[in-house]
């Protein structure tokens, strides 16, 4: 893991917990430790994440579960800060010139309810490392992934074990 020590959380790390690994009926130390490295101040989201976590059904754990008030500044301003609109231009300057994605992909990338360029953007403009799900593959044309996109702009991105592996002991109580 690279030198940060700050990491943004993508809405696939929320959803495939909740659905697989994580899921609140028998694993809710994983949710504390997101909380207590969030009050660490290692582990962060951004507002756009939040956006499509609140697009979920509304019995839905996650939609209830960022309602924490432990959470309250959790999710960072994306769109909302100066700098980050800089860096978000600069995104979409280079896929908008870029050949090797499909229009699709490109449009895909960019659409106002989806959080990855903006995760890019405020990992780059505050030194984040992005936590996701998606891994690099060069080679695809149709999709635009965080860690192909992010390699671009010089932003690490790691897997949620990896993050679990460095801060998280075996009992899920925070390590630092």
């Amino acid at each position: 893991m690279g030198s940060t020590s700050k990491f943004l959380l993508d809405a696939n790390v929320f959803i495939q917990a909740k659905n697989l690994h994580y899921c609140f009926d028998f694993c809710q130390v994983f949710w504390d430790w997101i909380i207590q490295a969030h009050q660490a101040g290692i582990v962060f989201s951004i507002d756009k994440v939040k956006q499509e976590l609140e697009n979920g059904k509304e019995d839905d754990p996650v939609r209830q579960w960022i309602d924490d008030e432990r959470l309250s500044k959790f999710f960072l301003a994306d769109l909302n800060d100066t700098q980050v609109v800089n860096v978000y231009r600069e995104i979409v300057n280079w896929i908008s010139r870029d050949t090797h994605y499909t229009e699709l992909a490109k449009a895909e990338f960019l659409r106002a309810d989806i959080a990855d360029a903006s995760l890019i953007a405020v990992a780059m403009t505050h030194n984040y490392t992005i936590v996701t799900h998606e891994r690099s593959d060069p080679n695809a044309k149709r999709r635009v992934l965080i860690p192909d996109a992010a390699k671009e702009f010089r932003v690490e991105c790691v897997l949620i074990y990896d993050l679990l592996s460095k801060y998280a002991a075996h009992s899920f109580q925070l390590k630092q």
